[in-house]
Formats: C-alpha cells, sequence, structure tokens
C-alpha cells in the first residue's frame, strides 16, 4: 500500500484542490469531502445524500466537466481523460472551486474544527491535559467528534478528559467551563460527575443541582443534592428547602426524588429544632421577604404532616432504641413484647428522677436516659434491667 502524508492535504497549496468549506459566522476552513465522508457517516450522508436509489447523487460533482462518454466496453476512456479531458490538460484549481459545498456548523470554534480535521487526515493531535485553558478546546472538539459519528477522535478525547488532573483548587473553575458542555458529561464517570465527587462548598453544589436538571443528569442532581444535606444551617434552610422542594423539581427519578425529599426533610428537621429554642426561631423566622415566608408556611404545612408527637420527631422513630432524651408519657414497647410508656428514670443511686431540669439543661417535661427506664405497664411499674431494649411504639 502506498504511503500519503494526508496532513499536506489540508493546507493552501494542496495538491488536489478542495471541494468542500467548512463555514460558520467566525471562520472558513476548506477540506476534501471524499476524505471526510471516509471517516463520517455523519459526514458522507451530508456530502452524498441519497435521493430515491442506492445511489448518491454527484450531480455537484460534475459541475464545469463537460460531457464525457461513459467508460464502457464501447468507448474506453482511462480515467485521466475522464478527468482531464481527451487532451490532458490539466484543470486549474481556480475552476475546480466552482463546485465546491458548504457546510454550516454549529456554534463551535474555528480551533475545534481544526483540530477534528487534524485527526482526520491523519495528524498527531496533541492536547494539554494540565492546561485549564485547554479544557474548552477539548470539551468542543468532543462535540464535534460526537455530532459526527468520529469514534476514534471521540475515544482519545474521553481518554484525554478523564486523565485530566482535577483537584479542590480548581474544581469550581472546571465546573464553569464544563457546564457549556453538560450534555457530554452523561456518565458516571464523566468530568462533572468527578467534580461531584471533590465538590464540598454549598454554592459548587448547587451550581452542579442546576447543570444536572438543565441537561436531565439523574446523577448529578441526585448526587449533588445528598450532599447538600449535611449543609443545612440557619442562613440557608429556606434556600435549601426550595431546593428540595419535589412539587416544583419536576423529576420522576426515583434517586433524585429520595434525594429532594431526604433534603427537604432535614431542613425541616432543623426547623423542628428551632422551635425548641423561641430566641434563635424568632430570630430566623424574623423579617422573611415573599419566597421564604411561603416556604415557611410550605414546610409548616410538610411539619404537621410528618411530626410526631410520640418520638417528637419529623422521621418517625417507630421500632428504633430509646437512647436519647425522651418525654414523659411516650410510648414504647419492651424487646419481650410489653407496651407501655416511659414514667421516669431511675439513677445508679436508686433516686426516681420524675421531673425538673437536669444537669444538662433539659426542659422539665424531658427525662435524659441515663441508667435505667421507670416504664409503667399495664397499670403498673416496672423498672427496666440496665441491659435491656426499650423500643418507640409510635405506630
Amino acid at each position: 500500500m502506498a504511503n500519503a502524508e494526508w496532513s499536506t492535504f489540508l493546507g493552501a497549496d494542496s495538491p488536489i484542490p478542495h471541494d468542500v468549506v467548512l463555514k460558520s459566522s467566525l471562520f472558513c476552513l476548506k477540506a476534501h469531502k471524499f476524505v471526510l465522508a471516509a471517516v463520517s457517516s455523519e459526514f458522507r450522508q451530508m456530502l452524498y445524500p441519497v435521493t430515491g436509489s442506492d445511489h448518491a447523487d454527484n450531480t455537484e460533482l460534475c459541475q464545469g466537466f463537460g460531457e464525457h462518454p461513459n467508460n464502457n466496453g464501447e468507448n474506453k476512456k482511462d480515467w485521466v481523460s475522464l478527468i482531464y479531458g481527451e487532451t490532458g490538460e490539466k484543470l486549474h484549481h481556480d475552476k475546480k472551486t466552482d463546485i465546491r459545498t458548504v457546510l454550516e456548523l454549529p456554534n463551535t470554534s474555528a480551533e475545534a474544527v481544526q483540530a477534528m480535521l487534524q485527526f482526520i487526515y491523519g495528524g498527531q493531535n496533541k492536547f494539554p491535559v494540565q492546561d485549564l485553558h485547554q479544557l474548552p478546546l477539548l470539551l468542543s472538539t468532543m462535540k464535534l467528534a460526537q455530532l459526527y459519528k468520529i469514534q476514534g477522535l471521540q475515544d482519545l478525547l474521553e481518554s484525554t478528559i478523564a486523565s485530566f488532573p482535577l483537584s479542590t483548587s480548581n474544581v469550581k473553575d472546571v465546573i464553569q467551563v464544563a457546564a457549556d458542555y453538560a450534555d457530554l458529561c452523561m456518565s458516571p464517570t464523566s468530568l462533572l460527575m468527578r467534580c461531584l465527587n471533590l465538590s464540598y462548598n454549598q454554592t459548587t453544589l448547587i451550581t452542579l443541582v442546576g447543570v444536572g436538571k438543565q441537561i436531565n443528569n439523574a446523577g448529578l442532581v441526585a448526587g449533588a443534592l445528598t450532599r447538600l444535606r449535611c449543609r443545612v444551617n440557619d442562613h440557608n434552610l429556606w434556600h435549601l428547602a426550595r431546593l428540595g422542594d419535589i412539587d416544583d423539581f419536576g423529576s420522576d427519578d426515583q434517586d433524585v426524588v429520595k434525594a429532594a425529599r431526604e433534603l427537604q426533610t432535614r431542613c425541616l428537621e432543623r426547623l423542628a429544632d428551632l422551635m425548641r429554642f423561641p430566641k434563635k426561631f424568632a430570630r430566623v423566622t424574623a423579617e422573611l421577604d415573599i419566597e421564604d415566608n411561603q416556604t415557611y408556611k410550605k414546610l409548616m404545612r410538610l411539619m404537621d404532616e410528618l411530626f410526631c408527637e410520640n418520638c417528637e420527631s419529623v422521621i418517625c422513630k417507630n421500632g428504633k432504641v430509646v437512647e436519647e432524651e425522651v418525654k414523659q408519657g411516650t410510648k414504647v414497647i419492651m424487646g419481650n413484647g410489653d407496651k407501655g410508656e416511659i414514667i421516669g428514670t431511675q439513677e445508679s443511686r436508686k433516686k426516681m428522677k420524675l421531673e425538673g431540669i437536669g444537669n444538662n439543661g433539659a426542659s422539665p417535661d424531658s427525662i435524659k436516659v441515663e441508667q435505667r427506664l421507670l416504664l409503667k405497664i399495664n397499670d403498673g411499674t416496672r423498672l427496666c434491667d440496665s441491659d435491656s431494649e426499650v423500643f418507640y411504639d409510635c405506630s
């Protein structure tokens, strides 16, 4: 097989005239139909469309060449005659420019198209993977490779992007760049998903939720919402509650729904905690704007639906071991199946502690579970053994 330096055909002095123009509002690059069509089925359909038969419509290729006899047994002409005419006179390159096809490209950069053409013509593409400023070139070229189904270039770029060095110091900047190409980042190992694994900042995580919603990337959205749960505080309570509002989310993906519900429930738990301290609650709910006030009312309605009066929790603790502060009258069930309610605790010195403020500042109607629980069972009392487990019975 003969060898050819195909990259030399990209230059202005190409031995074979260019017959296709790749064009946008910002640039105009020349190439060869046959070369593009050989490596891309998409280019093949665009440059050699099939109209009504299995044969490509090559009418445009014959313009300016005159009528040539068919190369059959009756009138044999070699391929040089068919191209240059019977006299063998070479047509000038300028005449062949009349048959150029123009392809309008989507919004992209000249550098990305040049990188694509260099790969198609057998050039050695080298992308500096360490340079953040070159990341847009990687991603925009990747977009062209996917659009025109150039699998070899796509594989090369995926490998290059996968090796791009991420760290907590550059993850925010990488997300800003990758957000413009988020539709390329759908796989679990994509650049944005790698960014998620390094994101701990609230603003960054909220950005990832927005990007994921924009491209319907359920894994990205669910992952960012899950990480936001442990960042709920008095200052972002209303914002994160809105972010986890399932009614406004518009997704039926179960992972997304679960993560959103858990985030909003965490916001509700925080609100319930604040209600135990009137001064803090008043400070957080004072001077709410219209949007925050609507969120507050929605959380209060949700609290009415979810709050369990027995275990005093937004997420009911039914069936869980009683091991923290518990109010008198809490319904419980013992390991042997006996049911009752807590009426106090007994300390190691046999001193009954039924009410009053404990050493840790617990409210008067709360009992700190320290040693043993004193239960009321069937109108009697029972002192639980120190190794006995007592469970909430909220059903």
